[in-house]
């Protein structure tokens, strides 16, 4: 039965069968101990109120001047938005750009919608001589009487599509390199600087990386081992004074450039391609078109957001809040928030039929056709 119910359902469930389950146990002890019904009240009403005068107080954030962030893949998506947020709020912003010195679109626009207080700086993450420039040259721009960088944000990211058998091990390993690698190699490059001046990292993670899904594996077991490098740096700088902040967005991909269709195009024909002859008879092209097909798909369905402020918000939190949470994890909308917290929490024998789609209908494997 709860495999039938969408994760927002049993939300509902469950608040309504709190919410019966409190006001009965409330009764109870009005009927039987009036003294200790007053007591769980007021503590009841004591802790409700607590939390929503912690969430409606003003935030404390930190004093902007002087000082710089350093984010990386700003040639589009978050990265972009994060770095035009930042400037317009009185931070010098070095915007770190694949495509910096090869004149990319999105550096051409930072440097022409921004403030003069914004440089752009060439940087491949997977690059180690990159890296090291790209810290020289914060290092020489440091706004004057800073002792260090507060801000780093390891955002560049791409995505590879595709069931296990259909990726090149050659394709896991470029999408390690960026996304895991790169972050980890770009943070140990800038943490000096970070250190100096107490600051923080924020790390662009995703909802992907607390459970996986399927055709999907490169991406999320990246984004999983940038959750435990994440966690464990965040226990190491403490001493420093360091703040390390994970950034989990759910189904932003419609508004980023992660598949944009000539390379989400470009990464299924390599698959085609590149794939073993035995794993292209057992799946026959029919089953590996239609599956490429309807992921492609929910890159652009309903659920997924349809701008990226809530993401933006959330970084914006990790880089001003005097005191940060740990986590941000943001949902495109309610549903797709719950769905990361039903995946994350509850049995996977309950959530298992949530990630797998399947219509008795759908093509299937030429290999399964054949042994009906």
């Amino acid at each position: 039965m709860l495999t039938m119910l969408k994760p927002l359902h049993l939300l509902y469930s469950a608040c309504l069968f709190g919410l019966i389950t409190v006001s009965g146990f409330l009764l109870l002890l009005y009927r039987c101990t009036p003294v200790l019904y007053y007591f769980c009240v007021g503590i009841l009403l004591g802790s409700v109120g607590y939390c929503v005068v912690l969430y409606l107080a003003p935030k404390s954030r930190v004093a902007v001047n002087n000082k710089a962030v350093f984010i990386t893949g700003c040639d589009s998506g978050f990265g972009f938005q994060l770095a035009k947020r930042l400037d317009s709020l009185g931070f010098t912003v070095f915007a770190g750009c694949l495509l910096a010195d090869s004149g990319g679109e999105g550096s051409k626009k930072l440097r022409t919608e921004c403030s003069s207080r914004l440089r752009t700086v060439q940087i491949d993450v997977t690059d180690d001589g990159q890296v090291q420039a790209a810290v020289q040259q914060v290092r020489g721009q440091l706004p004057t009487g800073t002792n260090g960088l507060y801000a780093l944000v390891n955002n560049a990211g791409v995505c590879q599509p595709g069931e296990i058998e259909w990726v090149s091990i050659t394709a896991y390993r470029r999408v390690m390199e960026v996304n895991t690698f790169g972050a980890v190699r770009v943070t140990k490059a800038f943490l000096p600087l970070i250190r100096r001046a107490k600051g923080r990292v924020v790390m662009t993670s995703s909802g992907s990386g607390l459970h996986a899904q399927p055709a999907q594996s490169a991406y999320c077991m990246t984004k999983a081992a940038l959750e435990s490098f994440s966690d464990s740096l965040r226990h190491e700088m403490h001493k420093w004074g360091v703040k390390v902040i994970i950034v989990e967005p759910g189904r932003f991909a419609k508004v980023t450039d992660i598949v944009l269709p000539e390379i989400y195009n470009r990464l299924v024909e390599n698959m085609r391609t590149n794939m073993e002859e035995v794993v292209k008879e057992d799946y026959g092209l029919e089953y590996f078109n239609f599956r490429m097909g309807k992921i492609d798909a929910t890159h652009y369905d309903s659920s997924q957001a349809k701008d990226t402020k809530a993401v933006i918000d959330a970084m914006v939190d990790g880089i001003t809040l005097t005191n940060p949470a740990h986590r941000y994890l943001v949902g495109a909308n309610l549903e797709n928030y719950v769905n990361n917290i039903w995946l994350g929490n509850f049995p996977s024998l309950w959530t298992d039929s949530t990630e797998r789609a399947e219509k008795e209908d759908d093509p299937k494997p030429a290999m399964l056709k054949k042994a009906k």
